[in-house]
């Protein structure tokens, strides 16, 4: 199964790329990263965005932005005629008619295919530029450079030295036995025992790198498929983002900042020796490989605008407007680059009592009692970078095509419930489509199977369920589990339906 085509261009297509659903490539999450740099991005709730998603895999990404936004054009690229198929079908599944995919190779695309393509106000290139040969990497650019509109957004994401060189070594030793071991859970068996040998050795190179806890299992949601997507690519190399952010100026496209919403403020991710030499840097491309230098990841998400123009970020910022998330009580933690924080009591009790009755703008929020000292920047920061708030792309019931919106919505969620984790069986992160955040909830892949069963069932007038019937229509045919077992996925279950229900019922994914 990992042998390679003639026409793979080095990368394995012998097997469909894990589906997941990462919130930071939703507009509204974009929207907010814009604002929070002071930059301008002038799109909102009606604004009919045209997006591309560029190596749209099977393309639950871009089901996901197209599903609850009827007024946008969304179009997935991908090199992979399986990919395509299965795309195409589900979409056909969940009757999605604002959504095309189209099998091209970037590569090969000229200014003919190209000029063919609507002008885009988003493109996003998530997980492809450090696993494509440089002739793909040109294509990318060259799309960027014709399709992508002026005050549009690129979203560039990709392993980022020094971090990710830890990979490089290990990679090239276990791409050989993976290949040869004929399908990925072989190779990823083959590669974890030789990995084990090499710890036990006391390598030291590998002592800090991310792909030898994937490989060992350390890292949550690591599947083989994932894997082997990530080893076997003959072409994989991390980037500086000075050199990324070079190509990227070849497309007159600017560096905004990172998509991961901490890593742009200092006082979260850096200690104050590292800050003050972040600010003696004479450029941004020193002061970003100085932060690569400092803080303990190998990846980055970032985000750049073809014609930068500055706003007032504090008054970007207070008008935006967010939503309760799924969250348990007590204690609400910031996981930051510097450390873990836990946030002000009265600022989130504040809050949470809020967003309990509705979405609120920052500016709102910022008058309540424990949020007065908070900075815009700061407040949404922490909201959303603790999981306690999302941003909000419109209104929930705003908008003459609402009701539309909220069944194509459900009907992805339905099919995707059914296709990716049936019986709520899975390791990867989902997400529950849903027009108030122009993309989705994440969401377990259990989450995704309840819900699904919520929407088909309703509920009562006080939007109570039933975990023990719920569980019992989860079951695949077949004897019942033990009744320990039974009796922890109800705990699971009633837990979940406590912390995410009335966040379902507000957002009318249920």
């Amino acid at each position: 199964m990992s042998e390679q085509t003639s026409w793979s261009r080095g990368y394995p297509v012998s097997e469909s790329y894990p589906a997941s659903w990462h919130h930071f490539q939703s507009p509204a999450h974009l929207r907010v990263i814009c604002a929070l740099m002071g930059v301008a991005w002038e799109v909102g709730p009606e604004t009919p965005l045209c997006i591309a998603e560029l190596g749209c895999g099977t393309g639950y990404t871009s089901h996901m932005l197209a599903a609850g936004n009827p007024n946008w054009q969304v179009i997935g690229l991908d090199y992979n005629p399986a990919h395509i198929a299965e795309a195409r079908s589900m979409a056909a599944a969940a009757a999605i008619d604002n959504l095309r995919f189209i099998e091209a190779d970037l590569a090969e695309l000229d200014d003919e295919a190209l000029d063919r393509l609507p002008e885009f106000d988003l493109i996003t290139v998530h997980g492809v530029w450090s696993w494509v040969a440089d002739p793909v990497r040109e294509g990318v650019l060259r799309l960027l450079q014709r399709r992508l509109k002026p005050g549009g957004l690129a979203l560039v994401s990709y392993n980022a030295l020094p971090g990710a060189a830890g990979g490089l070594g290990l990679a090239r030793l276990v791409r050989g036995p993976m290949q040869a071991a004929g399908d990925s859970t072989a190779g990823v068996a083959q590669a974890t025992k030789l990995v084990e040998r090499l710890v036990a050795a006391q390598a030291p190179h590998l002592q800090q790198s991310t792909w030898r806890r994937a490989l060992l299992g350390e890292i949550k949601g690591a599947r083989p498929g994932y894997l082997m997507h990530e080893f076997q690519t003959e072409h994989w190399r991390p980037s500086f983002h000075a050199d990324v952010a070079t190509s990227m100026a070849t497309a007159r496209c600017e560096y905004v900042g990172s998509a991961t919403i901490d890593e742009n403020f200092l006082q979260m991710s850096l200690s104050p020796a590292q800050r003050e030499l972040w600010e003696e840097a004479p450029d941004t491309a020193t002061r970003e490989l100085i932060f690569d230098l400092c803080v303990p990841r190998a990846f980055r998400r970032d985000l750049y605008v073809r014609g930068l123009r500055r706003v007032s970020r504090d008054a970007a910022v207070d008008a935006l407007w967010v939503a309760a998330a799924p969250h348990a009580m007590g204690e609400v933690v910031l996981k930051a680059q510097a450390g873990d924080a836990a946030l002000p009591p009265l600022l989130i009790d504040s809050v949470r009592s809020a967003l309990a009755e509705g979405p609120r703008s920052i500016g709102a929020l910022r008058a309540l009692p424990g949020c007065g000292n908070a900075t815009p920047a700061e407040l949404i920061a922490l909201l959303i970078g603790s999981g306690c708030a999302v941003p909000l792309w419109r209104q929930p019931g705003a908008g003459a095509d609402w009701a539309d919106a909220v069944a194509a919505a459900r009907r992805l969620n339905a099919v995707a419930a059914e296709r990716l984790a049936p019986f709520g069986i899975g390791t990867g992160q989902m997400g529950l489509a849903t027009p108030a955040l122009g993309g989705g909830l994440p969401v377990s892949p259990l989450g995704l199977a309840i819900a699904r069963l919520m929407a088909q069932s309703g509920a009562d007038r006080q939007g109570r369920q039933d975990a023990p019937a719920l569980v019992r229509r989860l079951l695949p045919p077949g004897p019942p589990p033990s009744s320990d077992v039974m009796a922890e996925l109800e705990s699971t279950v009633a837990r979940l339906l406590e912390e995410c229900g009335p966040v379902w019922r507000a957002m009318h994914i249920v």
